[in-house]
């Protein structure tokens, strides 16, 4: 065999191993692809799966309602907050701005914290509560936070109870529950006007991205009107404090005799002065797009 045949036999040869060695390796690379490809895919159906809203969130909730119970009460103290029993549902799709996609969902979750702060309570031998209360916005967790007295005297109490309470039987079926295990009962009512209590509520939207739409809030606030006569009048045994927030003065107790004067119409003049505020919120620039959504949303 002369060199230049043995030289194109193995060059043949070389060309062989490659093509034996590559095609393997080839076809490895593509079954990888593929797989990461399948992977890729698989967690974005995994991830859209968690997003649930209505009766799936409800299910859901249902279904590892202990485990978000005992998660909020590991950062909340002694204090009930609806909003903030509401975050532990962001890994379902809750942002702040759906509430009404999770409020039959968390509301499972309010009953079993206050189940378990009620037994803390009862552990510890003070069967006492506090329920908060006014409109939205009205500075009820500012003044919880901030103002001393009012530390003071919750401090001194089993457990808090920090819900607007727009709702007389909401409240009423919170109460029977609390009574019916023994506990005394006293109400934190926080007032404030309609124009600060908006911009509040605004301010809180862009600063933590909770919303209440506009004409939720001026469905709302008239819903206090009378409150605390219907208190007098209906629990008479229950202490009651009420806190003028006015213009966010601080939350000044006032006597009954004074928070019998509280006025919560809305009325025409008041809707222009909210809906010039809400321009000038969203001309500012400060808000984003879905923010605007969600407060001139109905």
């Amino acid at each position: 065999m002369n060199k230049t045949n043995l030289t194109k036999k193995t060059i043949t040869m070389s060309s062989l191993f490659r093509i034996i060695f590559l095609v393997p390796l080839m076809l490895c690379q593509t079954v990888v692809s593929a797989a990461d490809q399948k992977s890729t895919i698989n967690e974005k159906v995994d991830s859209a799966k968690l997003v649930l809203t209505g009766d799936a969130a409800y299910q859901w909730v249902a279904e590892h309602l202990d485990s978000l119970a005992n998660s909020y009460l590991m950062k909340s103290g002694k204090i009930l907050d609806p909003d903030n029993v509401r975050e532990e549902l962001k890994t379902i799709g809750y942002n702040g701005l759906n509430v009404t996609d999770y409020i039959m969902a968390s509301r499972q979750i309010d009953s079993l914290v206050l189940i378990k702060l009620l037994t803390r309570a009862e552990t510890e031998g003070n069967k006492t509560i506090f329920f908060m209360m006014g409109s939205t916005a009205a500075g009820k967790s500012t003044a919880l936070r901030n103002n001393p007295g009012l530390k003071e005297l919750v401090n001194s109490a089993g457990l808090v109870y920090d819900g607007a309470f727009i709702s007389v039987p909401s409240f009423e079926s919170r109460l029977k529950m609390v009574r019916d295990r023994g506990f005394k009962a006293s109400i934190v009512f926080v007032h404030n006007d309609p124009v600060t209590g908006f911009t509040n509520m605004i301010n809180r939207l862009i600063r933590s991205n909770r919303a209440m739409s506009y004409y939720y809030y001026v469905y709302c606030y008239p819903r206090f009107q009378g409150r605390i006569a219907y208190l007098q009048k209906e629990h008479p045994d229950i202490t009651l404090y009420c806190l003028d927030n006015s213009h966010n003065k601080g939350g000044v107790r006032v006597s009954i005799e004074e928070a019998l004067t509280w006025d919560y119409t809305i009325t025409p003049e008041t809707e222009r002065a909210l809906q010039d505020i809400m321009q000038k919120f969203i001309d500012s620039g400060q808000m984003t797009s879905t923010q605007i959504k969600a407060l001139v949303g109905r």
